[in-house]
């Protein structure tokens, strides 16, 4: 193969980038710019330079926009690594989406993230901090979704050298993702038609990580010693006749209940319970599986009142028993 004299020269340039070593001014850029720590930046800033394949914009190029990025605070380095952040976004946002995407994951924080929030800074997607014993005592997990996962490993393939890869343990929890600009997902509801989006002073309740929040049980979660030994409860809870409606009950394996959407007017009968923090949800999601997703809904408490609440949609549609 054939290489230009301007590409070995471009390649001699990045070389003696690489051999240079970041110092406090430019640190000092790179961790305002990008909102990294001090302590990562030198590894991210080497990294970047010794990249041989990374986009270089010409002196022209630099010449049009450099008083308005200067003002900005980017030099000319910074502001082609922002390019290629942008690149590895744009491809991010662009695939296709798979079944996997909400499937939710875990990895511990070190090397190439330190914490949450360099994993932002770094490949644009959010993550939840879990703290837990790893194999040398404390210490700190990511968790995230199938898309932040897929997003990650593209963003370590980008890089030169490449940094190790976590080890990414997939958790089989319901997902759970209550959109705060519409009442999306909810059980039986179309939710991206008009009339279901926000309007002025409105909201949509029950909100993502509002407690306490009224669940509707149905199948094998309406014995009250199931629900007790899942969430660890010191004494039998008490749970109340109740209903929904937009949904119908099918079979999973000959041997599960699963909810699916179902005609406005078709009900649901099951028991409810009112889970009073975020942990206990937790478990019974866990228990749960990813098989089903939390959706909202409106529960009818017998002889009490009707509340907004939460229950298990079953996602699996291709799983179901032929009735």
């Amino acid at each position: 193969m054939d290489i230009s004299w301007a590409a070995l020269e471009e390649m001699a340039v990045i070389s003696v980038d690489y051999q240079e070593e970041p110092m406090g001014e430019e640190i000092d850029r790179w961790c305002n710019l990008f909102d990294i720590s001090r302590s990562e930046a030198p590894e991210i800033i080497k990294g970047f330079r010794m990249d041989l394949d990374r986009r270089r914009l010409t002196n022209d190029q630099w010449d049009t926009i450099k008083d308005d990025k200067q003002a900005e605070g980017y030099d000319r380095e910074t502001y082609e690594y922002q390019i290629q952040l942008s690149l590895t976004r744009s491809k991010i946002s662009k695939r296709p989406k798979t079944c996997d995407d909400k499937a939710l994951f875990v990895f511990k924080l070190g090397s190439p993230f330190a914490d949450v929030e360099s994993l932002q800074a770094a490949v644009g997607v959010s993550a939840t901090l879990k703290r837990g014993i790893g194999e040398e005592g404390d210490a700190n997990f990511a968790h995230i979704t199938g898309a932040a996962k897929r997003a990650i490993e593209d963003w370590i393939e980008s890089q030169s050298p490449r940094p190790p890869q976590p080890t990414f343990i997939r958790l089989s929890q319901s997902p759970k993702d209550l959109s705060d600009m519409s009442c999306h997902p909810s059980l039986g509801v179309d939710s991206s038609l008009p009339q279901y989006r926000l309007q002025d002073n409105q909201c949509h309740t029950p909100a993502q990580m509002e407690y306490p929040v009224w669940y509707l049980f149905y199948g094998t979660l309406m014995d009250p010693e199931t629900v007790q030994k899942c969430i660890s409860l010191p004494t039998t809870p008490k749970l109340v006749p109740a209903s929904t409606k937009g949904g119908i009950l099918r079979s999973w394996g000959r041997k599960y209940k699963a909810l699916v959407d179902g005609p406005a007017d078709a009900r649901v009968d099951g028991f409810a319970y009112k889970v009073e923090t975020a942990e206990h949800e937790e478990y019974l999601r866990f228990r749960e599986t990813e098989a089903y997703e939390v959706v909202r809904c409106r529960i009818n408490l017998e002889g009490v009142e009707e509340v907004q609440g939460l229950t298990f949609r079953f996602i699996k549609h291709d799983e179901l028993d032929v009735d």
